[in-house]
């Protein structure tokens, strides 16, 4: 009951009286929704969603802030999940060209409701080493932990929790652009449940034509390592956002930030 008490206090210091809408519309079996930058975003209830309506949006917010200003290009969201990064990119860089990619079916309804009206271009496959498909993991115990690597949520998943497997549609970064035509990127972020060196192993044209790179890195990943060399070869510059467990996001850019971004 204590630790009900505290979330509802938690929740309420941030949403302040939408707090009470977060806690009553899941039992009563309405949907959730929360107020952002003047627009109402939705998101599927589960398992994990108080946690995120408390620690993931001002991450999200601060990995849109981190993308200096002046950049020019398409902005890519690799992993786009309910779509709130892509929609805060939006508002602040209304000219670009915006890319969603999220393969997921259970989501994509959400994401696409929370996408319209934004110049924002909806693609329904997982970026990923190669072209064609990708098994794909997920678990109704939360949308947040869908990985084409299982054993990435089934550390993190309560004892018991079910797995799906399923098939998704799959692109590779650098077939991506070239389909799209995109010769300049803004900025790529990439939260894709360890897959993020897979997606850049093989994909230094694609490096070498962004100036902003955003990845959620965990040091428990096997190729944390890797991932952190490639990002270094490409972006002189880079600094830690949003700390979290054994991890944190990193920003990388090609410019300097002490400037105000």
């Amino acid at each position: 009951m204590t630790g009900k008490i505290d979330r509802f206090f938690r929740l309420f210091k941030i949403y302040g009286f939408h707090a009470f809408r977060l806690i009553g519309n899941p039992l009563l079996g309405l949907p959730v929704w929360i107020p952002l930058n003047g627009r109402k975003v939705w998101l599927n209830f589960d398992g994990a969603t108080y946690y995120h309506l408390i620690h993931s949006f001002d991450k999200l917010k601060n990995l849109v802030a981190s993308i200096p200003r002046g950049t020019q290009g398409a902005i890519i969201d690799g992993g786009a999940n309910h779509g709130l990064f892509s929609l805060l990119a939006s508002q602040r860089f209304p000219e670009a060209a915006i890319y969603a990619l999220e393969p997921y079916q259970h989501i994509l309804p959400v994401l696409k409701k929370n996408l319209t009206n934004t110049q924002v271009n909806i693609i329904e496959k997982a970026l990923a080493a190669e072209d064609g498909e990708v098994a794909f993991y997920s678990t109704p115990f939360s949308d947040q932990m869908g990985s084409a690597i299982r054993k990435n949520i089934e550390e993190f998943l309560p004892k018991g929790s079910a797995i799906a497997e399923s098939r998704v549609p799959a692109v590779s970064l650098s077939t991506f652009v070239k389909e799209q035509g995109i010769e300049r990127i803004a900025a790529l972020k990439l939260d894709v449940q360890g897959l993020e060196y897979a997606i850049l192993k093989n994909a230094d044209e694609v490096l070498e034509k962004t100036d902003c790179l955003l990845l959620e890195v965990m040091l428990l990943e096997q190729t944390s390592l890797e991932l952190l060399e490639k990002a270094r070869k490409h972006f002189p510059y880079f600094k830690a956002l949003n700390p979290i467990a054994f991890g944190a996001d990193l920003v990388f850019t090609k410019t300097s930030m002490d400037a105000d971004v």
